[in-house]
């Protein structure tokens, strides 16, 4: 490819999306700028799940995957309790699928190691940028900083679940629901439990763990990292601030003893030996599923959470962005320069029923574990698994994109018949809303509390 036909491309964003958006259209040759609106990478963040679908991606990424499989923690079981800390399920975590690990990461410190290698092979990342401005026209997409225009292919949109560029391609400005929900999130050194009885067993554990406890619209983890000997406590609570989301609104341990007052001692343990610090109180708003994922013109396109924001029972967010990536690189090295419009519809073909069903996949295990139909879980008590399906897991998002291309290209410009082969086998995608989930999340509310009720009658009876 000559530098007058080298395809370029604008990237809004140095997160997850944006920096493997980077690192996949760098390795497909085309050249890469990436503007970021911090002054500077911290290491801010607690955990993510890091999946196999992820991994295998980050694989072909020098020795990125080795760097971060070196710090990660690899639980083998997450221990599911009730409120009391009566155990209800012992799920196994594979360690890999297919030979791709699956791993649970410091935010701060992967994305640390994807700017490294992004940085390593070319690409320019400008911090402080202040974007002012997307626009395009039929031969090229361009932002303003400031009164500073800069030019290319095209856009892609990576700025976060606060994007301020996502209302040019959707058309319409975002309107977030008040969940009613906030979450305690701390992350701390192991050091903090050591003097504490009650916490010998994490303490001394040679395994990392991974526990939960489920109560009424509550929930409350600990990860360990026995490599790196830190620990990171969330619990979720009824929200009771006006805020907007933020990693900065700070959290009080007393209150959060307060939202699990009763509970468990060994998580009340925990809570206590929080740095306040560094805790935070982080506000939940719900989003509709984005389905228009390409500007009208075709060059600005959004990706990651600017296009699909998960819950954190996904255990996603960072798979699909990373995804995201991987088929971006793909679908635009197929279509070139020529094809810019075209490449970024099947990106979109490819992607939104997919990402659409693992936040679906989030809702629906938070509903299951703050709405706990006890009788059920009784019977059946995998029900509390988070969800590890084949399909997903298994996913290999870069030889999808090139396997497909082509049918989808068909599709988009004669109509022939295209199915989307990287969700379960006979799904039928059906477009959903927040409301449409609150509302199923009420009946199973009303649901729970009148089985709780019988219970109750039948255990005076």
């Amino acid at each position: 490819m000559t530098v007058e036909n080298k395809l370029s491309a604008i990237i809004i964003g140095a997160g997850y999306a944006g920096l493997a958006a980077a690192i996949e259209l760098a390795r497909n040759g085309i050249k890469v700028r990436v503007f970021e609106s911090v002054s500077k990478l911290t290491n801010q963040g607690d955990v993510l799940q890091l999946a196999s679908n992820a991994s295998r991606v980050i694989s072909k990424w020098g020795k990125s995957l080795e760097t971060i499989q070196s710090e990660a923690a690899s639980p083998p079981f997450m221990h599911c309790q009730n409120e009391h800390g009566e155990v209800l399920v012992d799920q196994v975590l594979p360690a890999e699928y297919n030979g791709y690990p699956n791993l649970y990461c410091n935010r701060g410190g992967v994305q640390r190691i994807m700017y490294d290698y992004a940085i390593s092979i070319g690409v320019e990342v400008t911090f402080g940028a202040r974007i002012t401005k997307v626009s395009e026209d039929a031969t090229s997409a361009w932002i303003y900083l400031g009164d500073q225009k800069v030019v290319a292919d095209l856009v892609v949109v990576a700025d976060g679940v606060h994007s301020k560029s996502r209302a040019y391609v959707t058309g319409a400005v975002e309107k977030p629901k008040a969940s009613g929900f906030a979450v305690y999130r701390s992350w701390f050194s192991m050091d903090r439990l050591k003097d504490d009885p009650l916490l010998q067993h994490i303490v001394n554990s040679d395994k990392d763990q991974f526990l939960v406890w489920l109560g009424l619209n509550t929930h409350g983890m600990v990860v360990t990292n026995v490599k790196l000997q830190t620990v990171v406590c969330f619990l979720t609570h009824k929200d009771t601030y006006d805020v907007a989301e933020s990693w900065a609104f700070p959290g009080k341990t007393s209150d959060m003893l307060k939202a699990c007052e009763g509970w468990d001692e060994t998580l009340r343990a925990v809570i206590r030996r929080i740095p306040e610090n560094i805790l935070i109180d982080y506000k939940l708003l719900w989003r509709d599923p984005v389905t228009k994922w390409v500007s009208d013109s075709g060059r600005v396109v959004i990706a990651g959470d600017a296009a699909h924001p998960h819950l954190a029972t996904s255990g996603q967010g960072a798979a699909q962005a990373i995804e995201d990536g991987a088929t971006l690189g793909v679908v635009l090295s197929r279509g070139g320069k020529s094809h810019v419009p075209t490449a970024l519809k099947v990106f979109e073909r490819l992607r939104c029923e997919r990402t659409s069903l693992t936040q679906r996949m989030g809702w629906e295990l938070r509903q299951v574990w703050h709405q706990t139909d006890w009788d059920l879980v009784k019977a059946n008590p995998e029900v509390l698994n988070m969800p590890q399906p084949a399909w997903l897991f298994g996913g290999d998002s870069e030889k999808y994109a090139s396997d497909n291309y082509d049918a989808v290209v068909s599709h988009l410009k004669k109509g022939t018949p295209f199915e989307n082969t990287n969700v379960p086998e006979g799904y039928v995608y059906q477009p959903w809303t927040i409301e449409s989930m609150l509302e199923r999340e009420r009946m199973q509310e009303l649901e729970t509390a009148e089985k709780a009720k019988k219970r109750s009658t039948n255990g005076h009876n």
